[in-house]
């Protein structure tokens, strides 16, 4: 879901630790007009557990990077009481708040960072997949709205009132989306467009052609956006693609795009994320995981690492790559590496793991 991150930087941060959770959980801010916990620069991971399939049994698991530990694999129960819902797809961050879609719940989750208590929920969400902060008072989300072939939408969020105030008309299950200076770039999944809205007047300025099965983007230094395609899918034999992936190039402020093709039918490239210096992509394809300099010429053919990941995150103040396993059993398995590929260690996190926040 900023991935990687495209997520707002942060003046200052609180403090997430196993030695201070229960009691950052015992009260809300809102029970006591008190000002809020002192400002602690901290190192935080939130892992997204999308969970089993009407088992409502997704949550958000907390790993300490100081610690190197997890203290909390189900840290929205532990804070409300309650189950978060059925498939958490992604979150992301604004300001002191995270926002976690919830995706067969149809709703958005908002909760503060300090203590995870759930602080307001938008509903009338239609199958929701990504959000994206634009401001401290507006954000959006993909919506793939019916799985027939037919349009998706995104809609506008009022964040101070947590409401939707507008949609807008995309194309075939949108996706992962971006915000990019004054344009908001959403992925079309379910065809092989990219739709650029402009964030100021919520217009469609255009679509971009990229390749089939737009999955993932991100956006680099120089603030070109990069879109992954994963190709077309066909059921046959021998699980090939109709059409291969691709990794296109977005100029700003330009409605045609680059391509470069893959080399293989046999897998569908997906999971683009950057690092925190924008001049290193990261994607899994292959079994493995891959990585392309932004000014490469040719992409790579080695794999850094040769393990097959369901989800992908790289911390952007280290470089350290987060890989998780997705059995959906009752647990699952996080493994992190260091920007070589070596691996450093494993925890055990909630069922079926599918992305990183870093905070």
């Amino acid at each position: 879901m900023k991935h990687s991150s495209p997520f707002a930087s942060l003046s200052s941060r609180l403090l997430l630790g196993s030695a201070t959770a229960l009691g950052l959980l015992a009260c809300d801010p809102n029970d006591n007009p008190q000002p809020v916990e002192q400002p602690i620069v901290t190192s935080t991971v939130f892992v997204v557990n999308e969970g089993n399939f009407l088992r409502s049994n997704a949550d958000i698991s907390l790993f300490s990077k100081a610690s190197g530990t997890v203290t909390n694999k189900a840290l929205f129960n532990a804070a409300n009481g309650k189950a978060l819902g059925d498939i958490a797809q992604s979150m992301a961050i604004q300001d002191s708040l995270g926002y976690i879609v919830v995706n067969n719940s149809n709703k958005l989750e908002v909760v503060s960072l300090a203590k995870f208590r759930s602080k307001a929920t938008v509903t009338g969400l239609k199958l929701p997949r990504y959000f994206a902060p634009v401001s401290s008072t507006k954000g959006y989300v993909t919506e793939t709205v019916k799985y027939d072939g037919s349009n998706g939408q995104v809609s506008v969020i009022n964040l101070t009132t947590n409401t939707i105030t507008k949609t807008i008309a995309v194309g075939v299950e949108p996706e992962q989306l971006l915000v990019a200076g004054s344009r908001l770039y959403v992925t079309n999944s379910g065809g092989n467009t990219v739709t650029v809205i402009n964030t100021t007047t919520d217009a469609v300025e255009g679509t971009i052609t990229v390749g089939d099965s737009p999955n993932s983007l991100a956006q680099d230094r120089d603030g070109n956006v990069w879109v992954l395609s994963g190709g077309k899918g066909v059921y046959n034999p021998n699980f090939s693609l109709l059409t291969k992936g691709s990794l296109a190039k977005i100029v700003p402020g330009q409605l045609t795009a680059t391509s470069r093709e893959f080399d293989s039918s046999q897998s569908s490239p997906g999971r683009l994320t950057i690092n925190g210096a924008k001049n290193q992509l990261y994607y899994t394809y292959k079994g493995g995981v891959y990585t392309l300099g932004t000014t490469d010429a040719a992409l790579p053919t080695t794999p850094l690492i040769r393990r097959s990941f369901y989800g992908l995150g790289v911390d952007p103040q280290d470089g350290t790559i987060y890989g998780a396993r997705a059995s959906f059993t009752t647990t699952d398995k996080v493994i992190r590496y260091r920007t070589t590929g070596a691996p450093i260690d494993s925890f055990t996190v909630g069922v079926g793991p599918n992305g990183f926040v870093f905070y």
